[in-house]
C-alpha cells in the first residue's frame, strides 16, 4: 500500500515525488477539471446553430444579417426643389388674370401701372419657375422693378402716345424674356408631365402677347391707326390689340378689326404661320407624350 499522497508508487523507486503546488500559484489549464477557453476559439466563427442558441444570431426562419461591410451604401436624400419650381399652372394662372386686367382697367393710368405690376409680376414668377440661374434671378429681381416704376412714373407724367409707347416696350420685353426660359427649362423635363404642358400653353400665350405689343407699338411709331375700323381721334386700346393679336393666331378669321398699314398685315402674317406651327409641332408632341420618359441618347463613342 502507497500514501494517498504525493509519493512514488511502489515498484517505482526512481519516480520523482510529486509535490502540490503553491497556495498562491494559478493551476495550470485543465488542472480543476474546468474548461478555460483558449484566445483561438474566440476568434472563432460561430455556426448559425452555434449562434442561434447563444442568441447573437437569427433565430429559426430569419434572415441572416447582413455584415455592415458588405451592405450596399444608403442613397443620400433627395434635394428638396427650390420654391415655385416648375410653377407653370401658376404662371399660366397670372397670364389669364393679366388679361382681365387689361380688359376692366383700361387704358387710364392706374389700369396701365396695374397691368404693368401683374405682368412683371408674371415674368418673375416664370423666371423662379424656369429655375434660372441666381445670378440671372438676381439681376432679373434687381431691373424688373426699376424698369417697371420707370414705366409707369413715364406713363403717367408724360403724353398719351409717351406713355403708350413705353407700356408696349415693357410688354414687349418681359414677355420675351419668358419665354426663352419656360422653353429652356421645359426642355430637360425627363418625364413629360401636366407642368410641362402648361408650360408649353404659357409660352403659346406669351407670343400672343408680345405680337400685341408689337401691334401697339407700330400703330405708336406710325403715328396713324393701326386699325382700318379705328379712325383718328380715337385710338385703339390695349384689349383692341390684344383681341386682335388672338384672332390672329387661332386663325379663326377677322371680323371687326382689320390691319391697314403694310407692316402691321406683314406681322399678322408672321404671327398667325408661328401659332399654327408651335401648336401642330411642340403642343401636339407634347400631348401626345404625357406621362411618358424621355429617350436618353446612346453615348458618343
Amino acid at each position: 500500500m502507497y500514501s494517498k499522497g504525493f509519493g512514488a508508487a511502489p515498484g517505482f523507486p526512481c519516480a520523482r515525488p510529486r509535490t502540490a503546488p503553491p497556495p498562491c500559484a494559478s493551476p495550470p489549464v485543465g488542472y480543476s477539471g474546468v474548461y478555460v477557453m483558449d484566445e483561438s476559439d474566440d476568434m472563432r466563427p460561430q455556426t448559425p446553430a452555434e449562434a442561434a442558441l447563444s442568441g447573437t444570431g437569427p433565430g429559426p426562419g430569419e434572415p441572416e444579417a447582413v455584415p455592415e461591410s458588405d451592405a450596399l451604401p444608403e442613397d443620400p436624400p433627395a434635394e428638396k426643389p427650390p420654391r415655385f419650381a416648375d410653377s407653370y399652372g401658376l404662371v399660366l394662372v397670372l397670364l389669364i388674370a393679366s388679361y382681365f386686367v387689361m380688359a376692366v382697367a383700361g387704358d387710364y393710368h392706374y389700369g396701365r401701372m396695374l397691368s404693368l405690376v401683374v405682368l412683371a409680376a408674371t415674368t418673375w414668377l416664370a423666371l423662379r419657375a424656369s429655375q434660372v440661374q441666381r445670378r440671372v434671378l438676381r439681376y432679373a429681381m434687381a431691373l424688373i422693378p426699376v424698369i417697371t416704376l420707370a414705366a409707369i412714373a413715364l406713363s403717367v407724367f408724360g403724353s398719351d402716345n409717351l406713355a403708350r409707347g413705353v407700356t408696349a416696350t415693357l410688354a414687349a420685353f418681359l414677355v420675351v424674356v419668358a419665354p426663352v426660359a419656360i422653353v429652356k427649362r421645359v426642355a430637360t423635363h425627363m418625364v413629360i408631365n401636366m407642368n410641362t404642358f402648361y408650360g408649353a400653353i404659357c409660352v403659346y400665350l406669351l407670343i400672343a402677347m408680345f405680337f400685341a405689343s408689337m401691334f401697339a407699338l407700330t400703330g405708336v411709331l406710325g403715328g396713324d391707326s393701326f386699325f382700318a375700323q379705328i379712325k383718328p381721334p380715337n385710338k385703339a386700346s390695349a384689349i383692341d390689340f390684344l383681341y386682335f393679336s388672338f384672332t390672329t393666331i387661332t386663325t379663326v378669321g377677322y371680323g371687326d378689326l382689320t390691319a391697314q398699314g403694310g407692316v402691321g398685315r406683314m406681322l399678322a402674317v408672321l404671327e398667325a404661320v408661328l401659332g399654327q406651327l408651335y401648336l401642330i409641332t411642340v403642343v401636339s408632341l407634347v400631348v401626345q407624350n404625357l406621362g411618358q420618359a424621355r429617350r436618353k441618347k446612346p453615348p458618343s463613342d
